[in-house]
């Protein structure tokens, strides 16, 4: 018997095997309600063995900073621990120039837990970036923040089918 998952989009479930690696991107797009426009991108992404979250962090700052025009870290990088099942997490803010024009993201890089089949490695992480072209107000940060407290993993195993 092959292991088959419900595999969960907004616009539906579909069953299949697990992915030996899930690549996908959620681009999630906002308007707050001044009609002001934002995105929340949701990526997977996974570390190296032996990588810590901080390291993994660096890294991707230091690519960012090689291949983004006019990119800036704003600030340091903050080590928390989010949602309900109290994931560590680190959260870092920077810009950079997207056609010319700036962007500025704040992104919360989230340690998955161990599971069976999605993270058997403990090498998976969940990445939320709220982006925007123009300064975040309280309404945009605050669904941020929502969205990443209320992140609960996955937990169930697969079942036989």
């Amino acid at each position: 018997m092959s292991k088959k998952k419900s595999y969960i989009m907004y616009e539906g479930t579909f069953l299949t095997e697990a992915p030996f690696y899930d690549q996908s991107i959620n681009v999630l797009r906002f308007r707050d309600p001044e009609a002001n426009e934002y995105t929340i991108l949701i990526n997977r992404s996974f570390k190296n063995e032996g990588q810590t979250l901080e390291e993994f962090c660096e890294t991707q700052t230091n690519f960012m900073a090689n291949s983004l025009p006019g990119y800036k870290s704003e600030g340091k990088m903050l080590k928390n621990e989010i949602g309900p099942a109290k994931l560590p997490v680190i959260q870092t803010a920077n810009s950079f120039l997207e056609n010319g024009q700036p962007v500025k993201q704040v992104q919360s890089t989230v340690e998955l837990p161990w599971h069976p089949v999605i993270n058997p490695a403990r090498l998976n992480l969940i990445v939320f970036t709220l982006a925007s072209s123009a300064e975040f107000n309280d309404f945009q940060r605050k669904h941020y923040v929502q969205i990443i407290n209320s992140f609960n993993p996955e937990t169930v195993s697969i079942v036989d089918s």
